[in-house]
């Protein structure tokens, strides 16, 4: 496994609108993160397959499969299964954030966005993914007595 800082965590960017893309990007790197970038869902899916991210965002609405489908196919394999999910969409209708929940997303922001929060909420579910391995661990450890 390769080396890493501890402050530098890898952030995959997928989003069909470049100024989405270099705008996030430039805000993620400025915060210390590792930055790639994909323009559909298809691209994605290989990057975050290939690179193993300690998040990932998503747009819902890309070319060749959408963010319903690129969460679902993450939650389907076992390397990418709990790496956190953040959906950001212009859909602002209730069940457009339901679906994606129902799919696997850790959490949804609708655009615009506030980009300090965003920063926000990654941190928080890179945080928490990081420490859920040990708390299943004492989890089932304690129910084996």
């Amino acid at each position: 496994m390769e080396a890493r800082s501890v402050t530098q965590h890898r952030i995959v960017v997928a989003d069909d609108d470049p100024i989405v893309v270099r705008f996030l990007s430039a805000v993620f790197r400025g915060e210390g993160f590792d930055v790639r970038t994909a323009d559909d869902g298809e691209t994605a899916l290989q990057v975050i397959r290939e690179w193993r991210p300690d998040l990932v965002i998503l747009d819902l609405v890309m070319p060749y499969r959408d963010g319903y489908e690129v969460c679902q196919a993450l939650r389907a394999q076992e390397e990418t299964r709990v790496t956190p999910v953040i959906i950001l969409s212009m859909k602002e209708k209730e069940q457009d954030a339901l679906r994606a929940f129902e799919v696997g997303a850790d959490d949804y922001i609708r655009k615009p966005f506030n980009a300090l929060e965003l920063v926000a909420r990654a941190r928080k579910l890179i945080a928490m993914a990081a420490t859920a391995p040990a708390a299943l661990a004492r989890a089932a450890s304690a129910a084996r007595g």
